[in-house]
């Protein structure tokens, strides 16, 4: 009787014993799957962050190019054009008095430079000593005049004009037969296409006009418009 009683014990024993053993595989098998699909979330969600991240990169790559197309187009519209870039080409004249005088130069007369040293543009004309401006634009425009030696003492006077507007004026003063002077003035003015700008005599019913390249008129295009 006894044992039966010790074995029925054992048999209980076993069975206690497995049940707690399938207990803990259950509990531990739980939580392996339970970090298994944390582990998966993480992934995922590492998955989910990076896409947006290479969407983020795109979007700015996209951004800056369209920035930076802007600015080109920006600059294109707004950047002035420099002579050296435009379409039309540059604009720059400089002619000069070669011979040693030119004398009987009266009042409100235009003072011809014949002799050509550069014309890029073809806007000066030796035979009317006038510049007519081939572009609209900012111009620069010098002059410079030697008065001839002369016993009368005479002053020379003229003014840079530009169409009828007077731009500035030069004076020189020669000291009788001895001393010779020369003048000069520079002007910036806005010039539109097919103005006139020249050189003129004033205040003085007969001058004599030094040259030998001492008397020149330059113009040039700054900035076209």
């Amino acid at each position: 009787m006894q044992i039966q009683r010790f074995e029925s014990l054992l048999l209980l024993a076993s069975l206690f014993n497995i049940q707690n053993a399938f207990c803990n595989e259950v509990y531990v098998t739980h939580n392996i799957e339970d970090v298994l699909k944390r582990f998966q979330h993480l992934e995922d969600k590492v998955a989910a962050q990076s896409t947006e991240i290479r969407d983020l990169r795109v979007m700015n790559a996209n951004l800056r190019k369209s920035v930076a197309e802007l600015q080109d187009k920006g600059s294109e519209k707004y950047q002035p054009k420099r002579f050296v870039l435009n379409d039309e080409g540059p604009v720059a004249f400089t002619a000069a008095i070669k011979p040693l005088l030119v004398d009987h130069v009266k009042h409100m007369d235009t003072i011809k430079f014949e002799t050509v040293i550069t014309d890029i543009g073809g806007g000066y004309n030796n035979q009317t000593g006038v510049f007519v401006a081939p572009q609209t634009g900012i111009y620069m425009f010098s002059c410079s005049l030697m008065d001839h030696v002369a016993p009368s003492g005479v002053m020379l006077h003229a003014e840079i004009v530009h169409n009828q507007r007077v731009l500035g004026r030069i004076f020189a003063h020669a000291e009788g037969t001895t001393y010779r002077d020369q003048g000069a003035q520079t002007v910036f003015t806005h010039v539109n296409q097919g103005d006139q700008i020249f050189v003129r005599s004033i205040d003085n019913p007969d001058l004599g006009l030094g040259g030998e390249l001492y008397s020149t008129f330059s113009g040039y295009l700054l900035l076209a418009m």
